[in-house]
């Protein structure tokens, strides 16, 4: 992260090759979970389709996409419609363990919309298209941006004081709007269905407009539970000090 970017473009430089890329067969993971750019995504893999799906994906490039289903489950069939939008993966780490299961660290690169199923069992193979937001006229972007910039780094140092998030608050923070509300979006105390909400928009503006609500809520139910932990520590327990008894 980092690679400042004009608006409009992905900031990650490996997947800014891939905007508006065709994935011709790329295997997709439904899972009740939503995935960004950016993001990092630690997967248990122990079902047998999965295990395929995990074989194929390395073989081809360390690449599978994950879109969002509240009902995905185990042993449930919960495939992606066309139309549905996602994110695509790369497989950074794989770790084996016994019987053929694997712990898989994979990374967030870039949005999709799937275009066609070319199959379905054992595991989605889809025809994808990434995309990124759509280019809009920049007077006020920088403005908004500039506006929520430091209460959103605030927001990510409350997270990281509580441990309600991995996002890294450091120089590397994306320098392109669309980017870091993304980035933002994925480290939000909201509902699956507000974040796949999040990643569908295709308006810089818009996203930044939107997360400025959700910040503002977050930091000021995080900064209530910092300041209890803080007094907790204060008296040594983990507890607030009982009141003294009165004399």
């Amino acid at each position: 992260m980092g690679t400042s970017a004009a608006a409009g473009q992905c900031y990650n430089a490996s997947a800014m090759a891939t905007t508006n890329e065709i994935f011709e067969e790329l295997p997709i993971f439904p899972l009740a979970t939503v995935l960004f750019p950016g993001a990092i995504l630690p997967l248990h893999i122990f079902e047998d389709r999965y295990k395929e799906m995990m074989r194929f994906a390395k073989e081809n490039g360390n690449m599978f996409g994950l879109t969002y289903r509240s009902d995905a489950a185990v042993a449930r069939e919960t495939p992606p419609a066309v139309g549905d939008i996602g994110c695509v993966a790369r497989i950074q780490a794989v770790m084996p363990l016994e019987e053929g299961r694997m712990n898989v660290i994979s990374i967030g690169l870039i949005r999709f919309k799937i275009a066609e199923l070319r199959q379905v069992t054992p595991f989605v193979l889809a025809r994808v298209e990434a995309f990124s937001d759509d280019l809009e006229a920049d007077e006020d972007l920088p403005e908004i941006f500039d506006s929520i910039l430091e209460r959103c780094k605030k927001f990510l140092l409350a997270a990281q004081a509580l441990d309600e998030s991995t996002t890294a608050i450091d120089e590397d923070l994306p320098e392109d709007p669309e980017a870091f509300s993304l980035l933002i979006s994925s480290a939000l105390p909201i509902d699956n269905e507000a974040k796949q909400s999040l990643l569908e928009m295709t308006s810089t503006r818009s996203r930044l407009t939107r997360l400025k609500h959700y910040v503002i809520d977050a930091l000021a139910s995080y900064s209530g539970r910092i300041e209890i932990q803080a007094r907790a520590k204060q008296n040594g327990h983990g507890k607030l000090r009982d009141r003294e008894p009165d004399s």
